[in-house]
């Protein structure tokens, strides 16, 4: 359950359902595997796992849900070497020329055959809403599918308000500023990683990783007029994580003392240890949000 990257988008109404308001409205759209010809399908699946009935979850305040995507493998080279067999057997038989249009159809009456006999690959994304501090966070480090969780979600809903944060002192701003002057604020370290990129169209960059980020080579390059675009962080000294400059949190990692406390609950079921999880989880990451975005409003 621990969330390893935060996809971050505010609210921008206040979000006003309950967790089982929000259940009765995900059961519109459930999740259910591909037809035999369908390329994808994406709906709504119980976060506690399989043998749970409700398509959310609520600790604290804070309401867990997943969505899952199914998609048919068929890889283009296939459905191309096919064409090209067919499309020569034809040519061949009746001594002519296959035109583009001709082959536009066998495309697609190939894919139609092929889809069936596809293999399935399916993904779960899990996201959290914290209608107190008006978060929708979801677990992926990556744009494209962050939209496919939103775009699901805005059609479940009717509507979706969302943006992304916005802060006074652009991360990039802020965290060059840190690295510069050896200034973090309260309660954050520095880690040992970082991005440094040039402002120019180029956006030639420099990454170290496990290093020493006030070293003279980090500075040498910020002296040139680099920027920070990634910087590693530690919070409070339970929770390290890299944020980006579009204020994107990756690498997301629960350190020991959290661990600790995990291993002291009593978690009897499957069910039980998400939610215990879930719970320590989002406690402390809200918090730590608190914290980061203060530091970008100063």
């Amino acid at each position: 359950m621990w969330f390893k990257n935060l996809y971050l988008f505010k609210f921008e109404q206040e979000f006003t359902q309950s967790a089982d308001e929000l259940h009765d409205v995900l059961s519109r759209k459930p999740f259910t595997p591909c037809g035999a010809t369908q390329r994808e399908s994406m709906g709504w699946v119980a976060p506690l796992g399989k043998n749970a009935n409700a398509l959310t979850h609520s600790a604290n305040g804070f309401i867990l849900l997943s969505m899952a995507r199914q998609e048919r493998l068929l890889p283009a080279s296939v459905v191309r070497e096919e064409v090209d067999e067919r499309v020569t057997e034809i040519e061949h038989k009746e001594d002519r020329k296959v035109t583009a249009k001709e082959k536009k159809e066998l495309r697609e009456n190939i894919e139609h055959e092929l889809l069936p006999r596809a293999f399935t690959r399916t993904q779960k994304m899990d996201a959290w809403i914290d209608p107190k501090g008006d978060w929708l966070v979801i677990d992926s480090a990556s744009a494209p599918r962050a939209e496919t969780f939103t775009k699901l979600l805005r059609k479940t809903l009717g509507t979706l308000p969302i943006a992304l944060p916005d802060t006074e002192v652009t991360p990039a701003t802020a965290m060059t500023a840190w690295l510069q002057e050896d200034n973090l604020p309260e309660p954050f370290l520095l880690g040992a990683e970082c991005e440094l990129k040039t402002p120019d169209e180029a956006k030639s960059s420099a990454v170290f990783k496990n290093h020493e980020l006030l070293s003279d080579e980090v500075q040498t390059n910020l002296k040139k007029g680099k920027y920070v675009a990634k910087l590693a962080l530690i919070w409070s000294d339970k929770i390290s994580f890299v944020v980006t400059e579009e204020l994107q949190i990756k690498k997301l990692k629960f350190l020991d003392v959290m661990k600790d406390e995990l291993q002291e609950s009593d978690a009897e079921t499957h069910e039980d240890h998400i939610d215990i999880e879930f719970t320590l989880m989002t406690g402390e990451v809200s918090a730590m949000l608190v914290d980061l975005l203060d530091s970008f409003n100063d």
